[in-house]
């Protein structure tokens, strides 16, 4: 990260980074409906038109396609007990999530005797994500 001792040349910079980061998101949101679109062509040219992965050759090229389906589950029905499926039918599969409250770990990390933040320090890895910027239209 780059930092600047002289006020005029940080503001300047800046102002140059965001116009440039503008236009990238602009010509990011075109290339990305025009790669749908292209997707979409291609599958249709393929005539792939079932579920799943395969590898088309064409040319000098091999174009792999996926097409996926994404499953959910309607929760509230499963669980209001209006319905019920046969043990040896019944695809659900019932898991426990955990998750981590960032302001509490941040909280007791800070506050908590050196004992209980030596164990967070062991059970929770804590590492810096992709950084991002998002320029959005000054009203």
């Amino acid at each position: 990260m780059q930092h600047y001792n002289d006020t005029s040349e940080s503001l300047r910079c800046l102002e140059e980074s965001v116009r440039e980061l503008r236009r990238i998101d602009k010509n990011l949101a075109k290339l990305l409906l025009r790669k749908e679109e292209l997707t979409q062509v291609v599958i249709g040219a393929l005539g792939h038109e079932h579920e799943g992965q395969r590898t088309y050759e064409y040319g000098a090229w091999k174009i792999e396609v996926k097409t996926p389906f994404v499953y959910s589950l309607n929760k509230n029905l499963y669980e209001s007990g209006e319905i019920n499926l046969p043990e040896n039918f019944n695809p659900v599969k019932k898991s426990v999530s955990y998750s981590i409250d960032k302001r509490l770990c941040d909280q007791y990390l800070q506050a908590a005797p050196a004992r209980v933040r030596n164990v967070l320090v062991q059970l929770i890895d804590k590492k810096p994500g992709k950084a991002a910027v998002v320029v959005k239209e000054n009203v």
